[in-house]
């Protein structure tokens, strides 16, 4: 029983870890640096670099630009 919940718990965590790699590959950020330091964060640290990218890292993607009412 141990030895399933530690197959799952690896499951979830390079799930996690693969979709925030392709989460930041995938998006637009407001430079090409701070794409090229999320990745490389979550993917050298990879445990605490998707709880970080997951928790604070998200809001720093751009958002689309705002209309202009005329």
């Amino acid at each position: 029983m141990f030895i399933f919940l530690l197959i799952a718990l690896g499951v979830v965590l390079f799930g996690s870890w693969l979709y925030a790699i392709i989460e930041i590959i995938s998006d637009d950020y407001k430079s090409d640096t701070d794409k090229l330091l999320w990745f490389l964060l979550v993917f050298f640290l990879p445990f605490v670099g998707t709880i970080v990218y997951f928790l604070i890292g998200r809001d720093k993607v751009s958002l689309p630009p705002e209309k202009e009412y005329v």
